[in-house]
């Protein structure tokens, strides 16, 4: 029966340091995740993650962080301010190989504000703006007319009709290249392309697009 005891008491003593150890354990984890996860704002307690686990020395000196306030001299270097990630805008700095449109503004009248004297151009600034043409679209008017002559009146000349992508068709070769590159290249089906175009008052169905 002592014999019993003693090592229900061993296992109970046992049972106790596990428990506190457990705990030790999910205090770390918890003071680890607030680190790793937590808002960049908090700033996780060095004391939260020097927790007894039985592996480290209780005698063994504890290193002293530098502090600047005191005087002391660490080694590490000091810390400098940390900069906000600027915004990077692109101010000034439009393509050179888009053609540039020049609107002069020039005020009122020649005349000084002051002495009613003749002004003088003494220099200008330059604002550029990104502009854009909507897409216009045209009907070309193929103009093909008889030649006869006075003599022969049986001579009719007439030059020969352009070629056409689609024999009686009504599209040219530019359209049809930005329907092609509408649909594979810019990922626009062609029922959408058919609003866009129906937008315009054009009114042309999905099948004819597709032919």
């Amino acid at each position: 029966v002592a014999e019993l005891t003693q090592k229900i008491a061993d296992l109970t003593a046992r049972v106790a340091e596990l428990e506190q150890e457990n705990a030790a354990l999910h205090q770390l984890i918890a003071a680890y995740k607030q680190a790793i996860y937590g808002q960049s704002s908090e700033r996780a307690d060095p004391e939260q993650a020097n927790l007894d686990l039985g592996d480290i020395d209780a005698n063994a000196p504890l290193p002293t962080p530098a502090n600047d306030e005191d005087g002391g001299q660490g080694e590490d270097k000091p810390k400098t301010p940390r900069r906000g990630r600027q915004a990077r805008r692109n101010r000034g700095a439009l393509p050179r190989h888009l053609p540039r449109k020049h609107i002069h503004l020039e005020p009122e009248t020649d005349s000084c504000p002051c002495c009613a004297g003749t002004l003088h151009k003494i220099g200008e600034d330059i604002r550029e703006l990104l502009d854009v043409v909507p897409a216009l679209y045209r009907v070309l008017c193929i103009h093909r007319a008889y030649y006869g002559c006075r003599t022969c009146s049986s001579a009719v000349v007439q030059a020969p009709a352009p070629e056409q992508p689609v024999e009686g068709g009504y599209a040219t070769c530019t359209l049809i290249a930005q329907i092609a590159v509408g649909k594979w290249a810019w990922h626009l089906p062609l029922y959408r392309q058919a609003k866009m175009l129906a937008g315009q008052g054009i009114i042309i169905d999905r099948s004819t697009l597709a032919t």
